[in-house]
């Protein structure tokens, strides 16, 4: 009986004991497993982001803001201070070269002119009665001249008194003395004449400073008078501005002259349509600013959907280049030696490549050293310390 009773336990231990086996075995076989399934260590591949390199154009410019402004504008004034009788234009009319725009005050110099009109024919009426009374004394003394000369002949053979031939010569002098002083007068006359024409024609032009006219094809802009007031030399009447042209005016910082000069494209957007023209014209000196004005001339269809004061984007295109490979300036790396080079994805490993920059924007460069179509290394999870040459890498989708 006891006999069977310890073997019996022996048999309830050995069990107890060989499931401890299997269940230890199960264990080792699970961990062995899960161990086999992870990964190894230093083989995962490093996820990337990458790019295409492609061909295309790239354009090396300077952005600026530039203002839309006539190519001529007239600040309309008067020459002289008058009243503005007649205002014979308004804000929006179109008006021609020549066409009256204004019309002021012009009595009192009409008066002035009539008054120096009159001058002048009382003086022309002076002179023609002065220049009858010569001529009658160019007779006279033609005619006591003859009679001196014929007593004087007398005279010196004694067939008259000396007294006789003394007295014909006074004759002749007081008709010669006569004479000069009647051509004298008439000489002052002519110069009288002349000064009172010379003054009628200022009065005239200053007559026709009362007519203000447009001094070219416009549109007027601005009013700033009304019939009444008093105008006068370097006050503001009216504003005509010549839209046959327009221009771009912006100011080039004084760091930019180096790169910036006339002929160069300019680039500008009207309506999100792209537009060209040409860098016409430089100022010769820097403004308070320490900026040079830049001007770009348009016409025709380069005007079309512009407004005067309105402001739009302009770049200034320095270079251009076409069919270069072009990639985003954030694939570049820079070396402690000084030049950049770019990670390329091929089958799953890195290498790097030395590139040689030919040009550059803010978002794209244009670069020698690599070929269209490759992919490039645009960014990384963990920075650009960590790749090297013939790194496993994942592109991230």
């Amino acid at each position: 009986m006891k006999l069977l009773r310890r073997t019996a336990r022996s048999l309830v231990v050995l069990a107890a004991a060989a499931v401890l086996v299997l269940f230890a075995m199960f264990l080792i076989h699970r961990k062995k497993k899960a161990l086999a399934q992870a990964p190894k260590y230093g083989l995962r591949p490093v996820p990337v982001r990458v790019t295409t390199a492609k061909l295309g154009n790239l354009s090396t410019k300077i952005d600026y803001l530039a203002v839309v402004e006539p190519v001529r504008t007239a600040n309309v004034s008067a020459r002289l201070t008058a009243a503005v009788e007649k205002l014979l234009c308004d804000e929006g009319d179109t008006v021609k070269a020549g066409d009256v725009l204004i019309i002021l005050d012009d009595r009192e110099i009409r008066y002035d002119i009539a008054s120096v009109q009159a001058d002048i024919a009382q003086t022309q009426a002076e002179l023609a009665a002065n220049e009858a009374i010569v001529s009658s004394l160019e007779s006279s003394v033609a005619y006591w001249n003859r009679e001196a000369n014929r007593d004087k002949t007398l005279a010196d053979k004694g067939d008259i008194p000396g007294a006789q031939a003394e007295a014909t010569a006074d004759k002749a002098n007081e008709f010669k003395g006569r004479l000069g002083a009647s051509k004298n007068k008439s000489t002052a006359l002519r110069h009288l004449i002349n000064s009172l024409e010379s003054k009628k024609a200022q009065l005239e032009t200053r007559l026709s400073y009362c007519t203000i006219k447009s001094p070219y094809n416009g549109l007027v802009t601005q009013r700033l008078v009304d019939p009444g007031d008093m105008a006068s030399p370097g006050k503001k009447l009216l504003v005509v501005e010549d839209r046959s042209q327009l221009r771009l005016a912006f100011d080039i910082p004084q760091q930019d002259l180096s790169k910036v000069h006339e002929g160069l494209e300019v680039v500008f957007s009207v309506n999100a349509s792209p537009r060209r023209a040409k860098l016409s014209h430089l100022f010769p000196s820097l403004n308070m600013a320490r900026m040079v004005r830049a001007e770009v001339f348009l016409s025709g269809s380069g005007m079309e959907g512009l407004s005067c004061g309105q402001y739009v984007p302009a770049s200034v295109i320095l270079d251009e280049l076409e069919n270069v490979v072009l990639l985003p300036a954030s694939c570049l790396v820079e070396c402690s030696k000084h030049f950049q080079h770019v990670f390329v994805v091929k089958n799953g490993s890195l290498s790097h490549h030395k590139v040689k920059v030919l040009a550059s924007t803010e978002d794209a460069v244009a670069v020698e050293g690599v070929e269209p179509g490759v992919q490039v290394i645009t960014n990384t999870f963990l920075g650009w310390t960590r790749l090297s040459g013939d790194m496993k890498v994942e592109v991230l989708k």
